[in-house]
Order: C-alpha cells, then structure tokens, then sequence
C-alpha cells in the first residue's frame, strides 16, 4: 500500500464496520475449524496486526505474523504482538509443516505478489492436516483506478479462478463463499461512482478507508452481522470478497 493508508489502516481498523465484520468471520471459521489455545496459527501479511491480534486474545496465544512494509511494523508494538517479522508472503521465513492453520487476507491481490509462488508458501508452511484460510476481494468490474492504486493492487478474482488456484496443490476444498453479499449494491455503486469522481480529480492516490457517521457505521455492521450468522450455515453465491478454506493433504 501506499505509506500514508497504514496509518488510515490502524485508526479504521478496530471499528470500521468492514474490518469488524470480517474479523468475526474469521473467529467463526477458526472455531469451526477446530482451532483452540493448543493451536499454532500464522497471520501472513498481517498489516497493522489487529486480524492476529483478535486471533491471540479469542482463540490462541501461539500466533505468528509478518508484513513485508516497515510502515506496518511500526504499528505492531501497539497491539501488544510478539512473533511478527517483516517479510514477503513470496517467500515466507518460517519452516515447512509448522502450523495448524494460515491467515492470508487481501494479500494475493497486491502487485508485488506471484500469487503461484505465493500460495505455495502458505501451503508448505501448513502441517500436514492444517488449513489455509483465504480472504480475497471478486470481481474484477469493482477495480476502481483510484482505490487499487492506492492499495497498490493488481487483481481481482472469481470463484472459479479462486478454485483452480487452491487445487493447484494437494488439497481438500473445505468451503468457497462470498461475503458481504448483502451490501454488493452499495459497494458497487459506491466504488463504480467515485471511481468516475476521483478519475476526473487527479489527486494523489487514496483509498476508500475513512471514517464515516458512527450510526452509519453501526447499521452496516449489523447487515453484515446478519449476514455472519447465515454464514455458518450457508456459503453465499455472490458479494464483494471471496473466503476460502483449504485442508492441507500430506
């Protein structure tokens, strides 16, 4: 990302509603997953850290992250992480078959990844039996000019594209499903509208992370609080991410 959105990241990231909203998701899926205080998980591009944070304090102490950014790392003393690195999810500095479950949100996305090479790392660093647990953005008609440069991404995906890269390794597919399906229209209008204004501004790049009115953001969460509750039961057929689950296969 650009250097000025990690600190936009931190101040967001606790209460903004898609931050919150996901977050949960992701302590479900850990749950469901079997992940417990025994359990040995990697957050890879972890950003400012608050997904490994959430992870630490809910479900395991024995958490491990890294984020290639120097601007992230300076962040991570404030949530209180030990076991963080800096490094390139191109090339990740731990050991084969060390953990039980791996971490990778909004990271496959980024230019400077080779999502192949990529993937094959958070697989190799799963024990044998673990899961990689992926989180990326879908469709590519919601890469807005102005957003994507700012986060410094390349890509979007579909299920289908999802899919071939996960097989791609010996895997069992545990669940594909989109998220925040409910709010798909508004984030599109949303995205596909200001992309049009901020196009025509020449501005420097600038993500659409800001804050807006609490009661707002309070209802959007809500939405998507919702929407987690049917997650559990249900994968969803379209929204603006994609999660992703894998077991690894010896």
């Amino acid at each position: 990302m650009e250097p000025h959105e990690y600190q936009t990241l931190f101040d967001c990231e606790t209460s903004y509603w898609w931050y919150k909203g996901l977050r949960a998701i992701l302590l479900d899926t850990l749950a469901s997953l079997g992940m417990d205080t025994r359990s040995v998980v990697l957050d890879a591009g972890c950003g400012t850290g608050q997904n490994l944070a959430a992870v630490r304090d809910d479900v395991t102490p024995h958490v491990f992250g890294f984020d290639l950014a120097s601007e992230a790392a300076v962040f991570w003393p404030e949530r209180r992480l030990d076991g963080v690195c800096r490094a390139s999810v191109n090339e990740i500095p731990f050991q084969s078959n060390t953990f039980d479950a791996v971490i990778c949100v909004d990271v496959l996305e980024c230019d400077a990844v080779r999502e192949d090479i990529a993937y094959g790392e958070l697989w190799r660093a799963t024990k044998p039996g673990g899961y990689v647990v992926l989180v990326v953005p879908a469709y590519d008609w919601l890469m807005s000019r102005e957003h994507h440069l700012a986060v410094r991404a390349s890509r979007r995906y579909t299920g289908r594209r999802l899919k071939a890269l996960l097989t791609s390794r010996p895997v069992e597919l545990i669940r594909i499903t989109h998220l925040f399906g409910a709010l798909l229209p508004a984030v599109a209008f949303y995205r596909l509208v200001l992309c049009r204004i901020r196009a025509a501004s020449g501005s420097v790049p600038r993500s659409e992370l800001q804050p807006i009115w609490p009661v707002v953001n309070q209802a959007l969460f809500n939405i998507v609080n919702l929407e987690r509750l049917l997650l559990k039961g249900l994968d969803l057929p379209f929204g603006s991410s994609i999660l992703a689950v894998v077991r690894k296969v010896a």
